[in-house]
């Protein structure tokens, strides 16, 4: 677990903040606020992350903001598993192979003789799949909305618990954990932190823009860019 100064951190982050046309924080959260959302959650939230909540904000920039709504607790965006939440996350190419598994065993219309048989066969395929699929990112949350079907989200439970994996399911069906330079998957602290030591010294959005085109050539990469497995290759061009 990386050690921070999360105080120091909300300084930052607010003075960042203070510019012309930058988004609003939210302001932490209270211990009495945490403890009711774990509670309704029925989770304990990753320390780094508890202490992001506690100290600096409960989210808003970079990270979605954690809020009471009607409905409960709930982050802003959308993909979160509310209802397996609590569960462990799984390991990740076990619930892959099952769900890879159950998709090339879908019943086929050649093997049935009564058309209605194959329909009830295919539906309950359609049902085993898409519940092997939602198993997959049990025990994440969805932290951010990367574009073009793309999320990352932080384990809350499970051997990967504090981990931040990024969901690339739209292109090449893996969930990865993004790692830092020593190639080890990154806990919040560690991933929040980068992000900002990156985007603080920008000035604008046109070197946002120049710099986001060098991260994605491998140019000092921050670590919620380094999206796939290969990602020191993938991002440079080819020679």
């Amino acid at each position: 677990m990386t050690t921070v100064d999360w105080p120091a951190v909300r300084a930052r982050l607010d003075a960042f903040l203070s510019g012309p046309g930058q988004p609003r924080t939210a302001p932490p959260l209270t211990e009495q606020q945490v403890a009711e959302a774990e509670s309704e959650f029925g989770v304990t939230f990753p320390p780094e992350y508890r202490d992001y909540l506690l100290q600096v904000s409960a989210g808003g920039w970079f990270v979605f903001e954690l809020r009471r709504t009607a409905e409960g607790w709930r982050w802003d965006g959308h993909g979160t598993d509310y209802d397996r939440l609590h569960l462990p996350f799984p390991d990740h190419d076990t619930a892959l192979a099952l769900s890879d598994e159950l998709y090339d065993g879908r019943p086929q219309p050649e093997d049935f003789a009564d058309p209605a048989e194959y329909g009830r066969a295919e539906q309950a395929s359609e049902l085993l799949i898409e519940e092997a699929e939602c198993a997959r990112t049990a025990g994440l949350v969805k932290l951010t909305d990367d574009g073009c079907g793309f999320s990352t989200g932080l384990v809350l439970g499970g051997p990967h618990r504090g981990t931040v994996w990024f969901d690339g399911r739209a292109t090449c069906d893996r969930l990865n954990p993004l790692l830092n330079d020593a190639d080890k998957p990154a806990g919040f602290a560690e991933w929040f932190v980068d992000w900002l030591d990156h985007v603080a010294p920008l000035a604008g959005y046109d070197e946002y823009r120049a710099a986001n085109s060098r991260w994605h050539r491998g140019q000092d990469t921050p670590i919620a860019r380094r999206w796939f497995d290969n990602w020191r290759d993938a991002c440079r061009p080819a020679p």
